[in-house]
């Protein structure tokens, strides 16, 4: 039978939070091994941050899943950032339910985020991305007690406090500041984030598309760490992908909206 361990992320073991969500065979390809980087960089701000940001499962010691979540201060709220289990090997044996066991019941406790007092529950977005065979978020969380907040099915809600209804706070529009010597070009905002894949599997995938369309215009890679000045003054964040002055508002994995959109974009050149 195998044993499943969950351990809350420490500097000790945060390269397998990096690596337990990219697939072996792609460990040496170096637009993975700097997605890895820019996670681990992230994950060793987090800790000096806010201490407790993450966990992994394991199973028979070796790393199989892991869950990522943030308090959400003002609301009293935590917010579940990621959960997922790579490898079908794994599936069904027990990880994913054992790390968000142990996330509620760290939860329930007093907590310095809100005063020392528990959460008054977790919060998740799903979105469809399991492979074939693998159950979905949706599925996972739901059958979990999770209930739908609002309209959107996949916005989803756990209490723990009697007679607490979440509230979201409503979201304002993001608006990129535009800057002149962004005509002409393509800028994509990478750097530490929370995702391992998020550089070779978004970014990358956002460069070839557009090159698909134009292969002459520039395009630049912008370490938002390494640039705060350039970022802020465009009030930018990690992935967004600029052209000719317009930030692109289309999933890269809407592949025909997002080239539409990149058309629109420079053709006003």
């Amino acid at each position: 039978m195998n044993s499943v361990t969950v351990k809350d992320v420490t500097s000790e073991n945060v390269d397998d939070l990096c690596l337990v969500c990219v697939p072996e065979e792609k460990w040496s390809d170096p637009a993975w091994k700097r997605g890895v980087e820019e996670k681990r960089i992230w994950g060793l701000q987090m800790l000096k941050k806010s201490g407790s940001f993450a966990k992994v499962a394991y199973i028979d010691a070796i790393p199989a899943g892991i869950i990522q979540y943030q308090p959400l201060l003002e609301e009293g709220v935590v917010e579940i950032q990621c959960i997922y289990v790579h490898e079908q090997r794994f599936w069904g044996k027990g990880a994913g339910s054992a790390l968000l066991a142990a996330l509620i019941a760290d939860m329930k406790k007093p907590l310095p985020w809100f005063e020392n007092k528990p959460a008054n529950g977790l919060i998740v977005h799903t979105f469809s991305g399991e492979s074939a065979g693998q159950m979905s978020a949706r599925d996972f969380f739901t059958r979990r007690g999770f209930k739908t907040v609002g309209v959107n099915p996949d916005f989803l809600f756990l209490p723990f406090q009697e007679g607490f209804v979440y509230q979201p706070k409503p979201k304002t529009e993001r608006h990129y500041q535009p800057q002149g010597e962004d005509k002409g070009r393509v800028l994509l905002f990478c750097g530490p984030n929370n995702c391992s894949a998020a550089y070779p599997f978004f970014l990358k995938r956002m460069e070839r598309y557009i090159r698909e369309i134009d292969g002459k215009v520039p395009i630049d890679y912008v370490d938002i760490s390494l640039e705060p000045d350039f970022v802020q003054k465009r009030e930018a964040r990690y992935g967004d992908c600029v052209v000719n002055g317009r930030l692109i508002r289309t999933f890269v994995l809407d592949k025909e909206r997002f080239q539409e959109e990149v058309r629109v974009a420079l053709s006003d050149r």
